[in-house]
């Protein structure tokens, strides 16, 4: 140990975590004190009524299910079957009418929501049904 003559001037060699690491603490579990009061202090975005249940929804029916096998059915011997979601968008169409000249089996999803015309998705969902 290394003490020097004059009194006073004598300090510990303290290493780079010694004042950091209690700053790092504070602000952590302040940090996890906030997030935890807005989980628990906002209002929920969906009330029990108008939650939406797939059990409202009826099925399609027998001519829907044949529809949507024979899309998603493979063509080619090397050919495989996927889902595109989005497939009314523009990349979506594209990617399916694609697949579908490659041979493969493409079952597409879209919710058609009105974040693009839905008017486009609509023509698109037309050419992709006459596409096959």
């Amino acid at each position: 140990m290394d003490i020097p003559s004059s009194p006073g001037k004598f300090k510990e060699k303290r290493t780079k975590w010694h004042k950091t690491l209690p700053k790092l603490t504070f602000w952590s579990i302040l940090f996890c004190g906030v997030i935890f009061f807005l989980f628990f202090r906002t209002p929920s975005s969906f009330s029990s009524d108008a939650r939406r249940s797939l059990r409202t929804y009826t099925y399609g029916g027998a001519a829907w299910e044949n529809k949507i096998l024979s899309s998603a059915r493979v063509a080619s011997k090397n050919g495989v079957s996927v889902l595109v979601t989005g497939a009314a968008g523009f990349v979506g169409s594209h990617v399916s009418i694609a697949l579908k000249r490659r041979g493969d089996g493409v079952l597409g999803l879209d919710n058609f929501n009105d974040y693009y015309d839905p008017s486009l998705k609509r023509g698109r969902q037309a050419l992709l049904e006459r596409t096959g």
